[in-house]
């Protein structure tokens, strides 16, 4: 549904000709014009639509030949996000108390003591017990899957259960705050926060499966299941930076 949104707002975006075009009419040098003009990263997301498209059209037998494979593909240089310093958490952790962080507060915390990936939060992430349930956003083929983890001791004091867990504001506004709140680092930091600091106190394999990534071992791809039981005597251990 996102990925829908996305390319629908991209494709209202285009020049009005362009939209209204036959995907006969179109040429390679109608598309390079367009993007040309727009940031790597917006490029990328384009031509992805783009050649999705036409794709189709070649499917459908409408189309003999895709103008965009004529288009070199220029991949965007990704942004570092790495985990926050010591400092800089504890000043996230005051700041985040200040008034005007009030609807992305919750959002925050679960990433911080979570390790989801922002796309993550979402109206099915909810608690159960002792656990936090969160769809794992980065299955292939569609592949409904969950992610259990283990709720830290801190978390239990700054988050509210009884409140909602995601932001409550609109995306630009969300970015603004999250932007000044982290002083120019992105929401996804706090993702390898989480990793940075629990990799510290247990196993790799273990933070592994908190984060929703795959082990490279067939043992662990396979055959591990840790017991609830395990998984919250290693989230004990872990210590999380206080403000």
């Amino acid at each position: 549904e996102k990925a829908i949104k996305r390319f629908t707002s991209n494709f209202n975006n285009l020049p009005k000709e362009l939209r209204y075009m036959s995907v006969l009419e179109i040429r390679a040098i109608d598309l390079d014009k367009i993007l040309k003009d727009v940031k790597p990263r917006k490029y990328e997301e384009l031509r992805t639509l783009f050649n999705g498209i036409f794709k189709y059209a070649i499917a459908s037998g409408i189309l003999t030949n895709n103008p965009v494979a004529l288009i070199k593909f220029k991949r965007s240089e990704r942004q570092t996000r790495g985990a926050l310093s010591e400092d800089e958490i504890k000043a996230f952790l005051g700041r985040i108390k200040d008034v005007k962080y009030d609807k992305i507060r919750q959002f925050a915390y679960i990433l911080y003591f979570f390790g989801l990936r922002p796309c993550e939060i979402d109206e099915e992430t909810h608690r159960e017990g002792e656990f936090l349930i969160a769809r794992n956003r980065k299955r292939k083929n569609g592949k409904i899957e969950y992610k259990k983890i283990p709720i830290p001791k801190d978390a239990w004091k700054m988050i509210d259960w009884n409140k909602p867990l995601t932001f409550q504001c609109g995306k630009e506004k969300f970015h603004n705050l999250f932007k000044e709140l982290l002083e120019g680092k992105t929401a996804y930091s706090l993702r390898h926060t989480f990793a940075t600091t629990c990799v510290q106190y247990v196993r790799p394999d273990i933070v592994d499966t908190w984060m929703g990534d795959s082990t490279t071992r067939l043992v662990g791809k396979v055959y591990t299941h840790f017991p609830d039981e395990f998984m919250l005597e290693n989230m004990l251990k872990v210590q999380f930076t206080q403000a």
